[in-house]
């Protein structure tokens, strides 16, 4: 029986312990966290919906912090087949719940080091560990996991973000033919600012670059749908159900990691990729699967020239992130000091003041 195993139990692995719970495909979930009262109750909550939906998973929930000298030992003796992970320290709903305007003027990829320093100690954990079961992160996976493969070992992928955007365009392409939502074949290539995008209230003046290619039994009617996402409004209820979005953009990548046959998905960053890709993950992996005539090189500079778009210049090959002048000047406006750039080492130093002015 495989067993899955989520990583700490915030707003978002909540909401895939729920979704899992309830799909069929996770028979044993293991929890590990350090609240463990919070845990069980959450665990029971699951255990009870799911029976109401016909499923019946075993739950386990294991005391662990990824940061403990014993973390190394309780992922050893767990020994999972799959294990999910998306620990922050300071998610979004935080910043969004502030009334200080300083903090919302931050781009995105301002608080990287609030998501790439806990991250970064798991990591510490898993490769102490020896574990070889595949890793999915779910905490702003278009960076964070491709620094993660920079200087060291990586998740396999991640979740949300690109996938996220699919539905959206499956609903305009079906808008526009008065065909079933179900009829086209997708391919897209972007990054993390494309999904934050998509549910905005407002029409957008210009879209990060990236590439889409739709069909329609044959026919080619990518340029028809692309022109029609800039202006289209698809506004959600921006709280905290958002992660009930992600929980359901994870279910198929988890599920694929434990199946004998490949599922075609989207997903950010296979194998530590920068952004978001068509890709097919099965038990023997994640591969790139981009139609015929994109090649991966300009696959991988669309990404890149995305992260300007979440105040990001560049990462360069050791895994420092070049942040852009406006990041630069928020931080500084928030922090007093300079941060032209943030080295993965300085992560838990830059988390800690942005942190406490949440």
């Amino acid at each position: 029986m495989s067993k899955l195993l989520l990583i700490s139990l915030g707003k978002l692995g909540g909401a895939v312990l729920e979704a899992a719970a309830r799909d069929g495909r996770f028979p044993h979930i293991i929890v590990a966290t350090r609240d463990v009262a919070h845990a069980r109750a959450k665990a029971n909550a699951a255990r009870i919906g799911a029976a109401l939906e016909g499923q019946y998973p075993r739950i386990d929930v294991v005391a662990f912090d990824f940061s403990a000298p014993n973390a190394a030992d309780i992922l050893r003796k767990i020994q999972p087949d799959l294990m999910f992970a998306a620990p922050t320290l300071l998610p979004w709903w935080k910043i969004a719940a502030s009334s200080n305007a300083k903090l919302k003027s931050l781009p995105f990829g301002g608080w990287l080091a609030c998501h790439l320093a806990p991250m970064l100690a798991l990591r510490a954990a898993w490769e102490k560990s020896e574990l070889h079961c595949p890793w999915v992160a779910g905490s702003y996976p278009d960076v964070v996991n491709a620094i993660l493969h920079m200087t060291g070992a990586g998740p396999i992928v991640g979740v949300g973000n690109i996938s996220e955007c699919l539905p959206k365009i499956r609903f305009l392409a079906a808008q526009h033919t008065n065909a079933p939502v179900a009829d086209f074949a997708i391919k897209l290539v972007g990054g993390h600012a494309l999904s934050s995008l998509f549910y905005r209230e407002e029409a957008v003046k210009e879209l990060p670059p990236f590439l889409l290619q739709v069909l329609w039994h044959g026919h080619d009617i990518s340029l028809a749908v692309k022109d029609k996402l800039r202006s289209v409004k698809m506004p959600v209820i921006h709280d905290l159900d958002v992660n009930r979005i992600t929980a359901s953009a994870s279910l198929d990548v988890l599920a694929a990691l434990l199946s004998e046959e490949p599922y075609a998905l989207h997903a950010p960053a296979p194998n530590g990729l920068v952004g978001g890709y068509p890709v097919t993950i099965s038990r023997k992996g994640v591969a790139v699967d981009l139609p015929l005539d994109w090649t991966l090189e300009h696959a991988l500079s669309i990404n890149a020239a995305a992260l300007t778009f979440d105040g990001i210049t560049a990462i360069e090959k050791d895994g420092t992130v070049i942040f852009t002048e406006k990041t630069v000047v928020a931080l500084k406006a928030l922090l007093a000091e300079d941060w032209p750039k943030l080295r993965p080492e300085s992560a838990a130093v830059l988390a800690a003041k942005l942190t406490a002015l949440v």
